[in-house]
């Protein structure tokens, strides 16, 4: 769904930041290839760390995943970072 509504999801992370403002993290479920994993955004701080599971090893950073550019789109690249939480 993610590859055909790009736009829309943008769109729906713009209007929660705005809704959302006064808050200090703005949680973010994402599904990929069957597998949950948790992006929390810190609105203020600029900083987006992503939870999974599979991370148990390290491995895994966050250019292997199909979110963050939609959410850099979203929030303007100035600043923002995205840190793999080991969980």
């Amino acid at each position: 769904m993610y590859k055909d509504m790009k736009v829309e999801v943008e769109e729906h992370i713009r209007t929660m930041v705005r809704y959302h403002d006064a808050k200090e993290f703005i949680f973010a479920p994402y599904l990929a290839d069957g597998h949950w994993s948790l992006f929390i955004i810190t609105v203020k701080v600029r900083r987006v760390y992503i939870l999974n599971s599979a991370f148990i090893k390290g491995g895994k950073n966050p250019n292997q995943y199909r979110i963050p550019s939609v959410i850099k789109s979203a929030l303007l690249p100035s600043g923002l970072t995205f840190h793999m939480v080991q969980c």
